[in-house]
């Protein structure tokens, strides 16, 4: 037991650190404030972290024994101490000090010390749900799926690591403190979970001004949150917003950990968002098609797509802020702005009063579950739309009330109440979703979405984001993102620059050297990376330089992440730095083996520098990590062609092609027509362009290919297709003409 306890205090992790001069503590704004302290202190807010004692540990601790895919962990207490013991880990059983608890409601983590100064936050949890709801438990987060000790989603791994994955929501003035020389922690915080000061700001001088002369104004505090506008219905069943406010101010604050975001620099409190953080877009795997949470998104994503937000609602006009909690859990919390007698009626939710369906949030804010037991409402706040669900795969809350019925069936309840419609909102979705299919008619509708005034920043940022800069029209509509006033907007469209030719880069990202906006700064040294200097001008040469400083400052503060090394090599490899961004690459990986784009970036250097041979061995070692994995065939089965090994580079497309990817199956049949396998190519090419009519690629090989084959009636199918998809082009045209005079002649 003394060598567990030495360990523990080895690490630094054994007390709370030491406060910053700037922060005096809730305890201190308590003294005044004492209502919204004890409101805070005694809420189940979910980011709450304590020292364990039995006062803030929920879970029993009495030698419970929980098993998983073989590996028993048990859970058990000594003289006012918790302890894990496990042989889920890379050392055998091992007993582990609980250090922290972490949450309280829906469910409590334990975080448990390793090494190095790492926190891991134990992926075997306490559900404190009521026993009547299936509480009262242990359970694991990934119950379905084993996950062995070297995987870096394991509890010991990087991605379950509290100082860097957690910490910055969960306790207040974090710093993290990372030293890449030894890999090592020294993470300190001000206090230990989330006080009064990670959201108003350090509160030194405002404890001056109350304990000493208060005939002076109170000195205001570095965030104001009082952002709330007033609202009357004037005769109208929505309340309208009847008084300026910026709710941006506070909003921002709350979506620095209500969001889905990466880290940039430490937080300034009453700064935008963008000036310390970079927010994930509405990307396939994260959002629905209709905006609509998938992933782990948290809320502000959500939020800021919905007509609440851009009328002027903020997070306190529904929540408590201190207790997190909505004001009232009625339909009356949205009666404050949506009338009673016109919303909250069977002509209007048709339902029964006061029953389920009837809530506004069960049709508007559906739930998904989270960590197992965590269900969270979509703050998009939509209707439900089944149609969409059989058009984009979207879920919708009819059907997820009633899981007995079909989609067809919620269509058709719909259709009979009048609800279903084709507005601005479905072309969106369609348009989303035909994008993520690779599908060319997406283009023309996410250019228009990007353009427009009247959509949410986050949707045109995503429309930049997932536009394909082929023609002019879409080179026009990513030069007006460029200078759009919303920094989400000009970030999305400099990185979509930044993978322009030279030159045309050079024209568009030039102009924009000395954004004042931090995350557009780091896409512009990105983007900029290599890009020749000749012809700037002294002062956009210099700030060429500021740029790379300041990406490679942030960039060494995530050095822990293995992610942020493969930016690097890729920043690197820009630069034409061969040597540092492989040595970048090979650290991504030695921190996270399973890490895909590490070593498909690596191979493509070793590759463009000649060297082959080792291309091969980095792809075969990340298919030895990655089983199966397409994209790593793929890759393979191009370098074992170029190496002319065509026999093994057949035998990797082929795997590749398994999957559901139009350019696996397109490139495939290239190279079994190299090989003299035409009619195989030509199987192939049907295929693909009967799942993805609208892949030209396919279509112009078809074309070809059945032509060679004397298959005319194949080949003038496939070239009808192809003016119907595009009939400006002049080249189409003449293949049917040409097959179609060939028909006749036979």
């Amino acid at each position: 037991m003394r060598l567990l306890v030495l360990v523990t205090c080895l690490l630094g992790l054994s007390a709370p650190a030491f406060s910053s001069a700037e922060y005096v503590g809730s305890k201190a704004c308590a003294q005044c404030h004492q209502t919204e302290h004890a409101q805070w202190s005694t809420s189940h807010h979910q980011t709450a972290m304590a020292k364990p004692s039995r006062a803030t540990v929920l879970a029993p601790f009495e030698g419970e024994e929980f098993v998983w895919f073989g590996k028993t962990t048990r859970f058990h207490q000594k003289d006012d101490r918790f302890f894990i013991t496990t042989d889920d880990f890379n050392k055998g059983e091992t007993t582990f000090e609980v250090t922290y608890t972490f949450g309280i409601y829906p469910l409590q983590q334990y975080l448990i010390p390793t090494h190095q100064g790492r926190l891991q936050s134990f992926t075997v949890a306490w559900d404190a749900r009521p026993s009547s709801e299936g509480g009262q438990r242990w359970y694991h987060l990934t119950p379905d799926e084993y996950i062995a000790p070297d995987d870096p989603l394991h509890w010991s791994g990087m991605y379950q690591n509290w100082n860097n994955s957690c910490a910055e929501c969960h306790s207040t003035d974090i710093k993290k403190n990372y030293d890449a020389r030894n890999d090592s922690y020294s993470t300190s915080f001000a206090e230990v979970s989330v006080g009064c000061e990670a959201c108003h700001g350090a509160g030194q001088a405002h404890l001056a001004w109350a304990q000493g002369d208060q005939s002076q104004a109170a000195p205001p505090w570095p965030n104001q949150l009082k952002q709330r506008a007033h609202w009357a219905f004037n005769d109208k069943p929505i309340a309208q917003r009847v008084s300026v406010n910026d709710n941006n101010a506070q909003i921002n604050t709350c979506a620095r950990c209500h969001s889905r975001r990466s880290h940039l620099g430490d937080y300034q409190h009453g700064q935008a968002l963008s000036q310390t953080h970079r927010l994930a877009l509405l990307e396939p795997g994260l959002y629905y098609p209709d905006g609509q949470i998938q992933d782990e998104v948290f809320v502000h994503g959500s939020f800021i797509q919905s007509k609440m937000y851009q009328a002027g609602v903020t997070c306190t006009d529904c929540h408590n802020p201190h207790s997190g909690q909505t004001y009232v859990q009625t339909n009356a919390l949205c009666a404050s702005c949506h009338q009673a007698a016109v919303f909250d009626t069977p002509e209007h939710h048709n339902h029964q009063q006061s029953s389920a369906g009837a809530q506004c949030v069960d049709c508007h804010m559906s739930t998904t579950t989270y960590m197992g037991v965590d269900a969270r409402r979509d703050h998009s706040m939509q209707v439900p739309r089944p149609d969409l669900t059989i058009n984009t795969g979207a879920p919708n809350a009819c059907n997820k009330c009633h899981d007995d019925k079909s989609t067809d069936w919620a269509m058709v309840q719909l259709s009979k109440w009048g609800q279903l419609r084709r507005d601005q909102d479905t072309e969106r979705s369609l348009a989303f979703h035909a994008a993520s299919l690779g599908q060319a008619k997406a283009q023309q509708a996410l250019q228009e979405i990007a353009k427009s005034e009247a959509q949410p920043a986050i949707w045109r940022a995503s429309a930049v984001n997932a536009l394909v800069i082929s023609n002019q029209s879409a080179l026009s509509t990513l030069q007006l993102a460029l200078g759009s006033s919303e920094p989400l907007i000009r970030q999305s469209a400099v990185r979509q620059a930044g993978n322009l030719p030279d030159n045309i880069k050079r024209d568009l990202l030039v102009p924009l050297l000395g954004d004042k906006d931090l995350s557009v700064r780091l896409a512009l040294a990105f983007g900029l990376a290599g890009v020749t200097n000749v012809d700037l001008s002294e002062t956009q040469n210099k700030q060429l330089r500021e740029l790379d400083t300041e990406y490679r400052a942030v960039a060494e503060r995530h050095l822990d992440q293995a992610e942020q090394h493969l930016s690097l090599g890729d920043y690197e490899t820009r630069l034409g730095n061969t040597e540092a961004a492989l040595t970048r690459y090979q650290t991504a990986l030695h921190k996270n083996a399973q890490l895909l784009a590490a070593y498909i970036n690596k191979a493509d250097l070793e590759a463009n520098s000649g060297n082959n041979e080792a291309a091969i061995g980095t792809l075969e070692s990340g298919l030895a990590q990655i089983k199966d994995n397409p994209d790593l065939a793929f890759a393979l089965g191009l370098a074992h062609i170029r190496a002319q090994d065509y026999s093994q580079g057949l035998q990797e497309l082929a795997a590749a092609a398994k999957a559901e990817s139009a350019r696996y199956r397109y490139t495939y049949a290239i190279a079994l027509h190299r090989q003299g396998k035409l009619s195989e190519a030509i199987k192939l090419l049907k295929g693909v362009s009967r799942k993805w009519p609208s892949n030209e690629e396919a279509l112009q090989a078809l074309t070809q290919f059945a032509a060679e084959a004397k298959d005319t009636r194949t080949a003038l199918g496939a070239a009808r297709q192809l003016t119907e998809l595009a009939p400006d082009n002049r080249q189409y045209r003449a293949w049917r003409q040409q097959l179609e005079r060939t028909a006749i002649a036979r």
